[in-house]
């Protein structure tokens, strides 16, 4: 196997589960040096037993709530203290709930507003200069979702940090393209991840439905006639982080097995 991602130092957020946890598994079986970050401590330590190093390469965790404002500057800093730079971010810290328009309340608001989005900024802002001040150009990799591209009546506060995602990669791509760092954004349909299995209830509350008719309804309106696994997305990230990829930046994706256009 090549080791495609030797002597690279992969930051990712939300690597203690779902899509974070995957890549962090896919990148370092590359070869690359994984800084795991996530704010439920045991999920990050169990991120970095669970990595294969092929090449030797150290892991490290770091333990962090990314929504105080200095947090993404010291995850930063400390993740190149730790790991001696950054080459690729992954933003894949995220949370979902579903409420009807009308009774979100501002803290939940909030809470996907601060998750989805601004920690997502800032964190990429952070990274990106320490790429830059690095002087080897990098790549940022977010996940937004196919929420991005319409409101949802069940989940407004999703949908609007989705949308802000794909606004946020482009504009930092333009920003930092001239110093060699290509941004961009993956955006999944239904992916079975333990978020989602978790929201499951919460929809199923609203729409009256069970989560097996969920499932069953998604599946159909699907044109592979499967939902996506964190394989699907991982691959496509690492593809985007790579060196075959070089010349893509700024550009919106999505991994949804056809979802999107039956919406």
């Amino acid at each position: 196997m090549i080791m495609e991602f030797e002597n690279k130092t992969i930051l990712v957020t939300g690597a203690g589960s779902g899509f974070g946890l995957q890549c962090a598994k896919q990148f370092a079986a590359l070869g690359a040096r994984i800084v795991a970050v996530d704010r439920q401590e045991q999920r990050s330590r169990e991120t970095i037993a669970s990595l294969e190093s092929p090449c030797g390469a150290a892991h490290f965790a770091i333990v962090r709530d990314l929504r105080p404002a200095d947090a993404a500057k010291s995850v930063v800093n400390e993740a190149v203290e730790k790991a001696g730079g950054i080459d690729i971010l992954v933003s894949s810290a995220g949370v979902c709930h579903f409420n009807s328009i009308n009774t979100i309340a501002a803290e939940e608001w909030d809470e996907v507003l601060e998750i989805d989005l601004r920690s997502l900024f800032f964190i990429g802002v952070a990274a990106a200069e320490a790429m830059k001040a690095g002087g080897r150009g990098g790549a940022i990799v977010n996940l937004a979702s196919n929420a991005a591209r319409k409101g949802r009546a069940l989940s407004a506060h999703y949908a609007a940090a989705k949308a802000g995602v794909v606004s946020v990669t482009e504009s930092l791509a333009l920003a930092y393209g001239p110093a060699g760092i290509r941004v961009n954004t993956v955006s999944p349909a239904v992916v079975v991840t333990d978020m989602w299995k978790q929201n499951f209830a919460e929809l199923a509350t609203l729409t009256g439905k069970t989560p097996e008719q969920l499932t069953e309804a998604w599946t159909a309106q699907t044109p592979l006639r499967r939902l996506g696994a964190p394989e699907d997305i991982a691959n496509l990230i690492v593809f985007l982080a790579g060196p075959k990829a070089a010349f893509i930046t700024g550009q919106h994706i999505n991994v949804c097995g056809g979802f999107m256009h039956t919406c």
